[in-house]
Order: C-alpha cells, then sequence, then structure tokens
C-alpha cells in the first residue's frame, strides 16, 4: 500500500494529504479485490419492505463494492491538487438512511436500480493563506467567501425504469425484479425478487451449514412428484431425460414368405441446466417423469415445471416402425429444449431391415447405455433410464405378430444450489 512521505521542516503540499486519500482508497481496493475478485459488484443491506397500500416501497441503508476509477476528474484546486487517475480499482458506494421509492407503472416488470457515483459536497468556506498580508486569512482563495467543496464520496442513488438506464459516469447496479400485474393499486403480495449482486458474507460462508447446503449430491427422481425446495435454496441444477421409444413388433406374412425383423426404438432426449429460484414465492418443482413406450409405441417426455413455467424438458423416443412390409426404420430420438448448458437429442434406435437386408434393430442407448436388443419371437426391453426397446422378430406363423420391446422410463436428477 502506498503512503506518502511527509519531511521534517518541509512545507507540505495539499498534495501530500491528496495523495494519502487517493492511496487508502487503492490500497483498500486492492485488498477488495482480492477478497471478492476484480470487477466485481458485490451490495448488501437495502432491505426491501413493499408497501400494502399503495405502489411504494422502502429501501434500508446499504453498501456497494463495484469497480470505478480512482479519481474520474481532476481532486482539489485547479492550481495544484490531483489530476484524475483512471486507474480501475473496487471502490465503495453507500445510501445511509431509509429511502421510500414509488413504482412509475403497472403491467410491467421494473427493476430497482444503484446508481453508483461519486460526487464531491460538504461545501464550505476555508481559510486561505494571505501571501500579502501573512498575519490575515482570506476567505476563500480569492477572499471573497466562495464555499469549495470539502469531501469526495461514493453514493448511491436510486430508479425504477423498465430497462436498464446509462447515466454517466455512474455503475448502475440491479437490486430487486417486481413482476407488477396490470391496473395494481399496491405492491401487496408482490415478492421482490433479489439481483445477483446480492451475495453470502463472509461469515456465512464460514458456517458448516453453508458448507453442506453448497455440496448437496445430486438426486435421481424416477417417478413424477412435487419436490420441495430448501428456504436456503437459490437455484437448481436440473437434468431430465424423456422416455425410451418401444421397439417394432413384427408378423408373418406366410410360412413361406416369413417375417421382417424390427426396428429399434429411440431413446429419450436429455435437456440440462442451471434455473433460479425464490423459495419465498414459490418452494415447489413439479416433476413429470415419462413412461416407456410400449411396442409400437413412442415414450412419454419428461419436463419439470416451476411458477407455473415448463423450465426444461425432454421428449420421448420415436417408436421402431415399419415403413412398408418390408421395411422397418428405427426410431428417431427425442429432442430437448430449455437446458442452459445443453440440450441434446436422444441416440435413434437402429433398422430392422429392409428388403432381403438385415440390420440389428437393437433399441437407442439412454445417456447410461441400457438399449434394449432385438429378440427372437420378442424384443428385449431397455433396462436403463432413457433407453429405446429392441425389435422383434422370428415370428413363425402366419398371421402371428411377436411384440417389441418396451422403452425405460424417463428421470430427473436435481440439485438445489446456494
Amino acid at each position: 500500500m502506498d503512503r506518502p512521505i511527509v519531511y521534517a521542516g518541509a512545507v507540505p503540499y495539499d498534495t501530500d494529504l491528496l495523495r494519502l486519500g487517493r492511496y487508502t482508497k487503492e490500497g483498500i481496493g486492492r485488498l477488495a479485490e482480492i477478497v471478492l475478485g476484480r470487477q466485481t459488484v458485490v451490495a448488501s443491506g437495502f432491505a426491501c419492505t413493499i408497501s400494502a397500500s399503495d405502489l411504494s416501497l422502502t429501501l434500508g441503508p446499504g453498501t456497494v463494492s463495484a469497480p470505478h476509477p480512482l479519481d474520474a476528474t481532476p481532486i482539489g484546486s485547479l492550481s495544484a491538487g490531483l489530476e484524475a487517475d483512471q486507474a480501475m480499482t473496487q471502490a465503495l458506494f453507500y445510501h445511509d438512511d431509509p429511502i421510500t421509492l414509488t413504482v412509475p407503472v403497472t403491467g410491467a416488470t421494473v427493476t430497482i436500480y444503484a446508481l453508483c457515483y461519486e460526487q464531491d459536497d460538504l461545501p464550505d468556506v476555508l481559510p486561505f493563506y494571505n501571501a500579502d498580508q501573512p498575519d490575515q486569512t482570506m476567505a476563500g482563495p480569492d477572499n471573497r467567501g466562495k464555499a469549495l467543496p470539502t469531501r469526495r464520496t461514493g453514493r448511491v442513488s436510486f430508479t425504477i425504469p423498465t430497462s436498464p438506464p446509462s447515466v454517466a459516469g455512474a455503475v448502475c447496479v440491479a437490486l430487486y425484479i417486481l413482476e407488477v400485474p396490470p391496473d395494481a393499486g399496491t405492491l401487496a403480495g408482490i415478492t421482490p425478487v433479489p439481483g445477483p449482486a446480492f451475495m453470502p458474507c463472509l461469515a456465512d460462508l464460514a458456517t458448516m451449514d453453508f458448507a453442506q447446503q453448497i455440496n448437496q449430491p445430486q438426486a435421481v427422481c424416477a417417478n413424477s412428484r412435487l419436490l420441495s425446495i430448501p428456504d436456503w435454496a437459490r437455484r437448481v441444477e436440473l437434468r431430465v431425460i424423456g422416455a425410451g421409444g418401444g421397439g417394432a413388433s413384427c408378423s408373418a406374412m406366410s410360412p413361406e414368405a416369413g417375417a421382417f425383423s424390427g426396428a429399434g426404438g429411440g431413446a429419450g432426449g436429455d435437456s440440462w441446466g442451471i434455473f433460479p429460484l425464490i423459495p419465498s414465492r414459490d418452494n415447489v418443482l413439479s416433476i413429470t417423469i415419462g413412461l416407456g413406450g410400449g411396442a409400437d409405441q413412442r415414450g412419454e417426455p419428461s419436463f419439470v415445471t416451476y411458477g407455473g413455467k415448463v423450465l426444461l424438458t425432454a421428449e420421448g423416443g420415436s417408436p421402431g416402425a415399419f415403413a412398408s412390409a418390408q421395411n422397418s426404420t428405427g426410431g428417431v430420438g427425442g429432442g430437448a429444449g430449455g437446458g442452459t448448458l445443453w440440450n441434446q437429442a436422444g441416440s435413434p434406435g437402429s433398422d430392422g431391415q429392409y428388403g432381403t437386408i438385415v440390420f440389428t434393430g437393437n433399441g437407442g442407448d439412454g445417456p447410461w447405455g441400457g438399449g434394449g436388443k432385438a429378440g427372437n419371437v420378442s424384443g428385449s426391453t431397455a433396462s436403463k433410464y432413457g433407453a429405446g426397446g429392441g425389435g422383434a422378430y422370428g415370428a413363425r406363423l402366419a398371421g402371428q405378430s411377436v411384440a417389441g420391446g418396451r422403452g425405460f422410463q424417463g428421470c430427473a436428477i436435481y440439485r438445489f444450489l446456494r
């Protein structure tokens, strides 16, 4: 950390004191970069209390740490002082008193932004040295009683727009998001959603409870259910697998013509993502698990719903099918959507037969394999989540039909995150 050096007997300059403040700001900023990370925005405080009688809300005192120049403008007197320094470091901005704000619109999603900026304030008429009359002081630099700012401070003001504001020289930080219904007369029943700038404090990070929360193991859900969300959870990692399609059945046309080999069913889709949660507003995830398709049937989709919206979905695989009497094509893998990490279609089932050419007729593998094998007299059932059933072959009697294997059900894998 830099420090100014002043020598005994030397005449101190105004810049000595100004450098002391700049060095202190830079030292604290560099320490904050070590603790919080470079270019990090962190908010603390700003408790949001909504009104049940009108469209107002109250924000409590709070502090923001955000990247900002050491001094965006010169500081001190025009004839001396320090030039601006645009080097970026973590800076502190604060608001000390509760403030009441009014939501300006209804029928829209609005965001409460903190506008963080530096300003020169606390003006005062300062005594200045009079070189012409050393035994007298001047009221201000020109003896005209002009007041000068005596503090450069980091402050926070607030705005509630429907789109991010652009304010020159200010750092805009999203504090809360509110969904205001059309024609709302009050904010009753509306839950402010905290922005990403609110992070756990160091005391929270040091607790065993927090360590257990962030190390939650992944769990498998194999049945449709309503899943309760812990109060501490802020995100959920979800992966859903659609059910596999069934294998194609086969029939013997006549003892002379024989039977044609059925194709395998396609595997279910695979969607994976991480999604925000607000347990105080809705503490339940609805998980629907698709059932595997029977012979010649498509597998069912798997999906997860939260707050009335589908987060992600994985479609079931298509069944193996005869496009014509002598042409059996493998089922197409199910599609996937909504994932933030990936959306992968399931693997297709193998063709069974095309004319005199015979293929394997196996079911498509799910994420962990398990596609059913083509089977004599009946296709094999898939054995792992999302896999397709095997096609059937070997019907011997005219008019006899042998069933394809069943696809395996889908599943969901979840883990709650802080």
